[in-house]
C-alpha cells in the first residue's frame, strides 16, 4: 500500500506544464517617431484568446493596457455657447452652436459627440441631417459619413431624435433636409461627449454566405467565415421599400438564438431619392445571424459590419512589443483607467499583429494539486481496489490455512 502511494506521488510530481498552447504575436512598430498612446486592433484568432492575454516588451516585462469598450470613459455634458436656431435661406430647419470645453479639456477628449434634439413636427416624417463643423480660422466643412444620418418620427413604428458625430471641431452646424413629410422645427438640443467604440466607423464589411432560410418565408441567414465582433449590419432592400424594422436573431440554432431588438429603420425609395441601410448593434461575437422582414420586403444584400476589439497601451518610440496569448496574464502594476484623459482611439494610426510564434516568455496555466490529480483519479480508485482485493484475498487464504 505504501509503495502504491509513493508511486502515485511520484507520478504527480513529474507532471509537466504544457507550454505548447503558448504563442507570441509581434506588434508592428508605430509609424509615429514619438512616444504616446498606441491602439492595437485584434484579429478573430487573437480575440478568442483575449482572456489571459498580456503585452510585453523585448525583455518580457508586462506593459499595462486597456480594452477599448463602452463605459471606459465617463460621458460628460458639454454646455453650448452662441446657440442659433432657425431656418436657412432655403427654409430648412438649422442650428449652429459652439461647444464650451471643461477646464483642462481639448477638442477630441472623447471620440464621439452625442446630440439629443428637441424636435417639433407632425408624424410621419423622415429628415436627413447635414452636419458640418468649423475648423479654427476656416469655414464649415461637411461631415461625410459612410451612411447618411437620419432622424425620424414614424409613430407608432418608432422614432429617432439623436445622432452621433465625431468630435473634431468646436463649432457645429446642423441642417434638416426632409426625405418624407415635412422636416420638424428645431426647438433645442443638448450635447454629451462620449467614448463609444461601437459608434465609430466599422473596420470591415463582411458579406459571407447569404441565402433564404428553407421553410421560413421572409427569413434570410448570413454565415460568416469566422466568429467576428459585429457592431452593425448594412442591409440593402429591393425598391420600393418604405421604412421598416427587421427582426434580427444572433446564433446558429433557433433554440439558442438571441433575438436582437434595434431602433434603426431601413428603407429604399428611389422615387424620393432616399435610402437607409445601416443598422447599429451593440458589439456581439457571432458567426451566424438571421433577419426576418415583413411580407413583400426582399433584401438585395446583407453585410456584417465588424469592429475588432482594440487594446490601448503606452508605447515608447523605438521599443519592440509583442502580444502574448494562450496562457495566463502576466500582471502589470497600476491601472491606466485612472488617468484623466485618453485621446487615443481616433488620434493615432492602428498597429497590427504579426504571425504567431512560440512564446518562451509566456506563462502556462497553473494547475493546483487537485487539478493535476484529477486525471489520475480513475487510476487511484483502481489501484485502491486492487490493493484492497489483494489484502482481502490474503486474509481469506490465511483463514483457510488456519481452519485446516
Amino acid at each position: 500500500m505504501k509503495r502504491a502511494a509513493c508511486l502515485l506521488l511520484l507520478l504527480l510530481a513529474c507532471t509537466r506544464e504544457d507550454r505548447a498552447s503558448l504563442q507570441r504575436r509581434p506588434i508592428s512598430p508605430s509609424p509615429a517617431p514619438t512616444s504616446g498612446w498606441a491602439r492595437l486592433p485584434l484579429d478573430a484568432a487573437s480575440q478568442r484568446l483575449l482572456k489571459g492575454a498580456w503585452i510585453g516588451d523585448a525583455t518580457g516585462r508586462s506593459i499595462p493596457f486597456l480594452e477599448a469598450r463602452e463605459g471606459l470613459w465617463a460621458s460628460r455634458a458639454l454646455p453650448l455657447e452662441n446657440l442659433l436656431l432657425g431656418k436657412d435661406a432655403e427654409g430648412r430647419p438649422t442650428a449652429e452652436f459652439t461647444l464650451k470645453l471643461p477646464e483642462g479639456w481639448q477638442v477630441g477628449e472623447r471620440e464621439t459627440l452625442r446630440l439629443d434634439l428637441d424636435l417639433d413636427g407632425h408624424a410621419p416624417w423622415v429628415a436627413q441631417v447635414k452636419a458640418e463643423r468649423q475648423r479654427e480660422g476656416g469655414g464649415f466643412i461637411a461631415y461625410d459619413p459612410v451612411a447618411p444620418l437620419h432622424l425620424y418620427d414614424l409613430s407608432p413604428s418608432g422614432s429617432r431624435r439623436g445622432l452621433d458625430l465625431p468630435w473634431d471641431g468646436q463649432r457645429y452646424r446642423l441642417t434638416l433636409i426632409a426625405s418624407q413629410g415635412e422636416a420638424p422645427r428645431l426647438r433645442s438640443l443638448s450635447v454629451r461627449a462620449e467614448t463609444r467604440p461601437e459608434a465609430l466607423e466599422a473596420e470591415l464589411a463582411l458579406e459571407g454566405a447569404f441565402a433564404p432560410e428553407p421553410g421560413q418565408p421572409g427569413t434570410w441567414r448570413l454565415r460568416l467565415p469566422d466568429t467576428e465582433r459585429i457592431v452593425g449590419l448594412e442591409l440593402t432592400l429591393a425598391p420600393p421599400a418604405a421604412p421598416l424594422r427587421p427582426e434580427i436573431r444572433i446564433g446558429e440554432s433557433p433554440a439558442d438564438a438571441l433575438t436582437w431588438s434595434c431602433s434603426d429603420l431601413v428603407w429604399n425609395l428611389p422615387a424620393l431619392g432616399t435610402r437607409a441601410t445601416r443598422i447599429a448593434l451593440a458589439p456581439v461575437q457571432a458567426g451566424t445571424l438571421t433577419i426576418s422582414l415583413p411580407e413583400g420586403a426582399t433584401p438585395l444584400s446583407l453585410r456584417a459590419l465588424v469592429r475588432r476589439q482594440t487594446l490601448l497601451f503606452p508605447a515608447e518610440a523605438g521599443q519592440a512589443y509583442a502580444l502574448h496569448l494562450g496562457g495566463e496574464a502576466k500582471p502589470a502594476p497600476g491601472s491606466l483607467g485612472a488617468l484623466p484623459s485618453l485621446r487615443s482611439l481616433a488620434s493615432s494610426a492602428p498597429l497590427s499583429l504579426g504571425a504567431a510564434e512560440p512564446d518562451a516568455q509566456g506563462l502556462p496555466h497553473r494547475e493546483g494539486a487537485d487539478q493535476r490529480a484529477r486525471p489520475w483519479m480513475p487510476w487511484i480508485a483502481g489501484l485502491a481496489l486492487l490493493v484492497l482485493g489483494t489484502a482481502a484475498w490474503r486474509l481469506f487464504k490465511a483463514g483457510e490455512g488456519s481452519a485446516s
